[in-house]
């Protein structure tokens, strides 16, 4: 296996270099053992294509969202404000985060804190990487011509409208895609 390079804001500060993209890992994506797969094949994608990335790492706190949703929003404010106070210290302007609850707090929530930012949801970002063509799907690999279909989240789909990207995403495999009744 290859090595899989994921510099943090910090490394790259630190010799003057400045990140395409912020990838925002989330508490999913960092501790659960099904999600960390999703965010080791999004950093082997973006080394593969060559994306200047880079990772908050152990600067990274929870956006705050599971706090405002249980209603302390002191909580969610204090949480919100030290992860701005991070991201504006790195000059942060453009997030991707594979988490479509993060992706909410950080795109909707923080402006309202002071927390300014482009925010894209990973499958959009995939998106846009197989249209300009520096992601090619050959023969759709294992996915070729298999049944799948798409849960949307509710962070992403009826809060932020983002329904084609993930399925475009899928469709790139030439998987099945299918629809689910309700």
């Amino acid at each position: 296996m290859s090595e899989i390079k994921v510099p943090t804001m910090a490394d790259m500060a630190a010799t003057g270099e400045t990140p395409e993209i912020l990838f925002w890992v989330g508490c999913a994506g960092s501790f659960d053992d099904r999600y960390k797969k999703v965010t080791v094949a999004f950093v082997k994608i973006l080394n593969k294509v060559g994306v200047k990335f880079a990772v908050l790492g152990t600067e990274e706190g929870c956006t705050g969202d599971p706090a405002r949703r249980a209603g302390n929003e002191f909580t969610f404010q204090m949480m919100a404000m030290s992860n701005i106070q991070v991201l504006d210290m790195y000059g942060v302007k453009k997030i991707v985060t594979a988490c479509p609850h993060c992706f909410n707090t950080l795109k909707n929530e923080y402006p309202a804190l002071g927390g300014n930012y482009e925010v894209i949801h990973h499958s959009e970002f995939l998106q846009q990487l197989i249209n300009e063509g520096k992601v090619k799907i050959e023969g759709g690999g294992t996915f070729k011509g298999r049944k799948i279909t798409f849960h949307d989240s509710c962070y992403l789909g009826r809060a932020n409208d983002i329904y084609e990207a993930p399925r475009a995403v899928l469709e790139a495999l030439d998987a099945d895609l299918v629809e689910m009744k309700r």
